[in-house]
């Protein structure tokens, strides 16, 4: 399930690459989804994991984003 989001966040990612490179208007857009991304993939790898700090971590990432 995480890895269907991680990859539906990174095709919106390239789209809105796609946008700011002819509108940089989109930059908030772009900037949003790519921490949305890194906290995707932080939840997914501590998810992988026996270690407390690092699901602590992407937790606090994730709320960072959402």
């Amino acid at each position: 399930m995480a890895q269907v989001n991680i990859s539906r966040i990174e095709r919106a990612l390239l789209i809105t690459a796609r946008v700011v490179a002819h509108n940089a208007a989109a930059l908030p857009i772009f900037e949003r989804l790519d921490t949305e991304l890194q906290a995707a993939r932080a939840e997914l790898a501590a998810r992988h994991t026996d270690d407390p700090l690092a699901r602590a971590r992407a937790l606090a990432q994730l709320r960072r984003a959402g």
